[in-house]
């Protein structure tokens, strides 16, 4: 039996790494082999296109201003529609060309394109003079100066030329890479396949007599937890390695119905998360920031402006969904407070509202005006009606219009509830049964089969429930049940939900808003990985009077200190060679004085969920996106609260 046993295990052993061998090597060396001319080739013809394309336009549009200013320049007194079009194509023309620094264009094609856009600029910027002389009766003087936009335009053409055979030099180098690189990997590949079309009659001729038929129980018992149904078991036959592996396979199933019946089991999505949060949190900040620094600027103005306004607020509200999540999945931090579900469901379909017009959905319903509060944590709550919202939308999509959703808020018994409704097609009635289950769904691989799942536990937590009270097939209905909360006298007023309109002050106030105080004198040290977080920062404590200075990680950060001290030293918690734990231990064994003037910057807002777990002092610790105002008055309170001063 041993003999067997190790026999067995060895044959699996051998199969396993012979199959994992042989099919992840072929896709890794294509992979390698191709991708990168093939991203070349791809990335170069997008970018050369959209130049292309808009140096076209351009050119057309000055073309079509040329027409305008020459006919009225030698016929008639020109009309004002006439004017305004000649003026609107012009200021098309005029526009320079917006090419990111990242878009992968040669240097000798970089410099061809500027050059055209120059040309076209001047154009431009000549045919509105042009236009002025027109409209002041100098007509003559119009017609002189369009000799000098014909022949930029002349000028521009043959530069054009130029550009596209640079170009087509450039692309047919990039795809000969590719072909060469293809010619190489369909050589290897039939090599490689012929190898394995000796292998594969041998190594199924092995299992089908090692291990083919015990293993089919457990291939038809991994089906069934794959549809979901963790009630699972299968025989146990023997006590060799395969008789084991069923009985582990029967106490996993276990333990995974158990896992799924508490809070617990949500522990490890919470790590994933905490890990990323950083970086998820980083380029809020910076969206943040930047939005916050042009919406300072008097200039912007109208649609820039509501626009600027638009990202600051998303990027805001981005953050604390995602500060939502975190909460949820870590049970160690939990904001029951008393909400309104009416605010819920406001913030609900805020988030979901630009998915209406699209699909053609018509959103009606009835909120009670006198609804009572209930107990909960109101980002939870959200996210159980965003889930709801989102399913009936995607419901609606198979569906011909009119598509209606309905949401509706009531007191009943005691009880709040919230109802979402569609007229799609409903529940199939062979998923009815288990459509609270996990990994349940009917959206295929879109799906995850969790949402209906994790959106009960919430109510469930919060003392209710959450039902769906339609009949198969005719739309569906779910209504979330929360009970009355008990509020006492002081605290009789119920506290919002988390909605865009009501979270936070205006994107606009808050970013013009003075700080208390002034930064007027201090000198500030932004020791930050990211530019993209850093540069607008420094932007703003500039405008607000302090001098600052930058650094891309600890180690640079210590060096500049050393060169010169500063009255605040701003430091992200994680960055590459020395983050800011690491330089603010530094900091303290050599400069105290120092130590006590940084400031602590981190994404990581899990770290902060619980005491303890943030090796810095966390009154100084600024979670991001952090605004700007709201960084200008840390600052300014932290150096008033500093003994003596900093």
């Amino acid at each position: 039996m041993v003999r067997r046993a190790f026999s067995l295990r060895v044959t699996l052993l051998a199969v396993v790494l012979a199959a994992g061998v042989y099919a992840g090597a072929l896709p890794i060396y294509l992979f390698f082999r191709v991708s990168r001319p093939a991203l070349a080739l791809g990335a170069a013809t997008a970018a050369i296109t959209t130049v292309s394309a808009e140096l076209a336009q351009r050119e057309t549009a000055l073309n079509g201003a040329v027409a305008i200013v020459r006919d009225h320049a030698l016929g008639p007194r020109p009309s004002g529609d006439s004017l305004a079009l000649a003026r609107h194509l012009a200021a098309l023309g005029r526009a320079p060309l917006q090419v990111s620094p990242s878009t992968p264009i040669p240097p000798e094609l970089d410099t061809a394109v500027a050059s055209i856009d120059a040309v076209l600029t001047r154009a431009g910027t000549v045919l509105e003079e042009n236009l002025a002389q027109l409209e002041h009766g100098r007509r003559a003087d119009a017609a002189a100066r369009l000799a000098i936009v014909e022949q930029l335009l002349r000028t521009a053409h043959e530069r054009g030329a130029e550009g596209s055979r640079v170009a087509r030099v450039y692309l047919m180098a990039r795809q000969g890479a590719l072909r060469a690189a293809a010619g190489e990997v369909r050589r290897d590949t039939f090599l490689w396949l012929g190898l394995g079309a000796l292998l594969v009659p041998l190594l199924i001729l092995v299992v089908r007599r090692r291990v083919w038929r015990p293993l089919r129980e457990l291939e038809a018992g991994l089906t069934q937890v794959a549809d979901g149904d963790l009630t699972v078991g299968v025989p146990v036959r023997g006590s060799d390695e395969l008789g084991r592996l069923a009985e582990h396979f029967n106490a996993m199933t276990r333990v995974l119905r158990d896992r799924a019946e508490e809070q617990g089991r949500f522990a490890a999505a919470g790590e994933l998360l905490a890990g990323v949060a950083h970086e998820v949190n980083n380029p809020l900040m910076a969206i943040a920031a930047h939005a916050e620094n042009r919406l300072a600027d008097p200039a912007v103005e109208g649609e820039q402006r509501s626009e600027m306004t638009q990202i600051l607020r998303q990027a805001r509200r981005a953050s604390k969904l995602l500060r939502g999540l975190l909460r949820f999945v870590r049970a160690s931090e939990r904001e029951v407070t008393s909400v309104n579900l009416n605010d819920v469901v406001r913030g609900a379909l805020d988030l979901v509202s630009y998915r209406f017009g699209v699909d053609e959905i018509t959103v009606g319903g009835r909120l009670d005006a006198n609804l009572q509060p209930v107990q909960g944590d109101a980002i939870k709550l959200e996210q159980v009606v965003v889930n709801l919202l989102s399913n009936a939308i995607d419901a609606l999509r198979a569906v011909i219009p009119p598509r209606n959703l309905t949401v509706d808020t009531w007191v009943q018994d005691r009880h709040v509830s919230v109802a979402v409704g569609d007229n799609g097609k409903g529940v199939a009635p062979e998923i009815v049964e288990r459509l609270f289950r996990p990994f349940a769904t009917t959206k295929g691989r879109r799906g995850t089969g969790l949402g209906l799942y994790i959106s009960r536990q919430i109510a469930r937590e919060a003392g209710g429930d959450l039902a769906l009270t339609s009949p198969p097939g005719f739309g569906a209905r779910f209504i979330l049940s929360l009970p009355v909360a008990v509020v006492s006298a002081p605290d009789s007023a119920p506290s919002s939900a988390p909605s865009p309109s009501t979270d936070s002050p205006s994107p606009v106030a808050a970013s013009v808003q003075p700080g208390v105080g002034s930064l007027a004198g201090l000198r500030v040290l932004i020791v930050e990985d990211e530019e993209a977080v850093r540069r607008p920062m420094a932007r703003y404590l500039k405008r607000r009077g302090a001098e600052v200075d930058e650094a891309a990680d600890g180690v640079e950060g210590l060096a500049r200190l050393r060169a010169q001290a500063a009255n605040v030293i701003l430091a992200d918690l994680r960055m590459p060679r020395m983050g800011g734990v690491e330089l603010y231990a530094h900091l303290e064994e050599e400069r105290p004085d120092l130590a006590a003037r940084v400031l602590f910057l981190s994404g990581d807002v899990s770290q902060l969920a619980e005491p303890g777990n943030t090796p810095v002092p966390r009154e100084r610790v600024l979670v991001k996106p952090v605004e700007l105002a709201e960084l200008e008055r840390r600052i300014i309170s932290f150096v008033r609260g500093a003994s003596g001063g900093v």
